[in-house]
């Protein structure tokens, strides 16, 4: 398969993606090597313009970590951008209807399936046949991080078109007022992940630590998102910091 995150899906073995934020292509290669099954090059909440987003999406494309993109916004323009750079798995946020779904089904594929434009940016990395199987391997991924959204988590999931589906714990634990571990959010995961079930939608979680993980395997989402750049380099440089000032006092 073209996707791999395909593969891993088929199989139905759980996969892990962390998210780049820092606007960084290094960083993007960098993690891309680091064993994570897909990447997620951020616009919503990170730096990346068009031109940034697309370096490190194409960063991504000599590694075994699948280019994914958040988009800021649910708009035919920016969808278009992370796919013409390059993305196999485009991630829209805020997604709240099945009116909202299936505006991303129209602008994240070509004809007949949906009303993407054909544009010749992406055979750069993926050749010129890629128009004729991108419709195929090309995975649409919806964000479920609002109560209103897991109030019509149904309806969202029974679009056509939609492959996955991230619950977003940051946002949602942050709208309900309690910790992303916290019952009403296993709740949350548990009527989305039921949804999708129903209308074969993979569910994945975003999740805080790799703890996380025992608390909600139970359920059985299909994948994880952990983290991003600059969490994983501000722990880094504290906990160094704080062993060197360790070893520094263990000497006076």
């Amino acid at each position: 398969m073209r996707n791999r995150i395909q593969s891993l899906l088929a199989s139905g073995e759980p996969f892990i993606g962390s998210t780049l934020m820092l606007g960084s292509t290094r960083a993007a290669e960098i993690m891309s090597r680091a064993g994570f099954d897909f990447l997620m090059v951020d616009q919503q909440h990170g730096p990346f313009d068009k031109a940034g987003a697309t370096d490190a999406i194409r960063a991504l494309a000599p590694s075994p970590t699948v280019p994914f993109a958040r988009v800021a916004e649910n708009s035919p323009g920016r969808i278009n951008d992370v796919l013409d750079a390059g993305a196999l798995g485009v991630v829209v946020p805020m997604v709240n209807s099945a009116r909202e779904a299936e505006a991303a089904v129209k602008a994240a594929f070509y004809p007949p399936r949906g009303q993407r434009s054909k544009g010749g940016a992406a055979t750069a990395i993926h050749g010129d046949d890629y128009a004729t199987w991108a419709n195929d391997h090309v995975l649409l991924m919806v964000m479920i991080e609002t109560s209103e959204a897991v109030e019509h988590a149904d309806e969202i999931l029974a679009v056509p078109g939609i492959d996955l589906c991230l619950v977003g714990t940051s946002d949602l634990s942050f709208e309900m007022g309690c910790g992303r571990t916290a019952e009403p959010i296993g709740a949350a995961i548990a009527a989305t992940i039921s949804a999708g079930r129903a209308h074969g939608v993979a569910v994945g979680t975003a999740i805080g630590s790799p703890e996380d993980i025992a608390k909600w395997r139970s359920l059985e989402p299909a994948f994880y998102l952990i983290s991003h750049d600059h969490g994983l380099l501000t722990a880094g440089s504290r906990s160094l910091v704080t062993n060197l000032r360790q070893r520094l006092a263990e000497t006076r």
